[in-house]
């Protein structure tokens, strides 16, 4: 059974499932993947003693917790010592997208010039479950498999720094990923996932210049996406002018207020 805190944080009978000496690794991981999935909102409070009765462990392990994922920078620690869910940053979001194009293009293309059969086979499985979920409108699994589907091709791209940078870049932009998500709902086309197919194809021949272009229109795609969300205005085409037939408001007279008792 699955029990909740007053601050939203989920707790899974955590010492049953807990292999011993791991709870610095545990409490991490939980915790990574409940901000990760918005299941802990922007800005909820972390306390360490909570979160240690919680995990069935001590502070030490928790406190160690939270530190890395500082340092991810999903976890904000304030000047008292508190230690918060990070917020989000609505400046930084054109240096986000900025860097999701540049590095899409750049792992593509090195991919592309070092095409591995092994890893392409598992491109392709990710993509034809990706092709799966949006079918079926789950929105929360399309945004895991995006995120596997763009490491597996870093990873390709056979350097390491890019694949931390990558896996950094996806891990920030999850969140961000998953309110453009709820906000969509299931109304994506399957046509969103068409660079998928191109990257796939061009990395597979070789091709690093087409890899390059795909990566890049995937990046477009997100962000077209995204901004389409940001300036959706359901009310914009709704008439505020009485329509004919309408009473005119102005010429009805409120009732005068009845007595308590009637004159004799």
């Amino acid at each position: 059974m699955a029990s909740t805190d007053n601050n939203g944080i989920r707790r899974k009978n955590a010492a049953a499932r807990r292999p011993r000496g791991t709870g610095a690794a545990f409490v991490y991981e939980s915790l990574k993947a409940q901000i990760l999935d918005l299941e802990l909102a922007p800005g909820t409070l972390l306390d360490e003693t909570d979160l240690s009765r919680q995990f069935s462990v001590s502070r030490s392990p928790v406190r160690e917790a939270l530190i890395r994922l500082s340092a991810e920078s999903l976890v904000t620690t304030l000047r008292n010592r508190t230690s918060i869910v990070a917020p989000f940053d609505v400046a930084i979001l054109p240096s986000y997208f900025d860097a999701v194009q540049l590095l899409y293009r750049l792992s593509t293309r090195l991919a592309a010039s070092r095409p591995d059969p092994e890893k392409l086979e598992k491109l392709r499985t990710i993509q034809a479950v990706h092709e799966k979920v949006l079918e079926s409108g789950d929105m929360n699994a399309m945004v895991r498999q995006n995120r596997e589907f763009h490491l597996v091709i870093a990873d390709m791209s056979g350097n390491v720094f890019i694949s931390t940078w990558m896996r950094s870049l996806l891990d920030q932009g999850q969140r961000i990923l998953r309110l453009y998500a709820h906000n969509l709902g299931d109304k994506l086309s399957t046509d969103v996932l068409e660079p998928h197919r191109k990257m796939i194809a061009a990395i597979s021949r070789g091709d690093a210049d087409m890899a390059e272009q795909a990566g890049r229109q995937d990046a477009n795609t997100l962000i077209e996406e995204f901004r389409r969300v940001l300036t959706h205005q359901p009310t914009a085409s709704i008439s505020l002018q009485p329509m004919r037939g309408d009473p005119d408001l102005r010429t009805i007279k409120a009732d005068k207020p009845r007595s308590e008792a009637s004159p004799k």
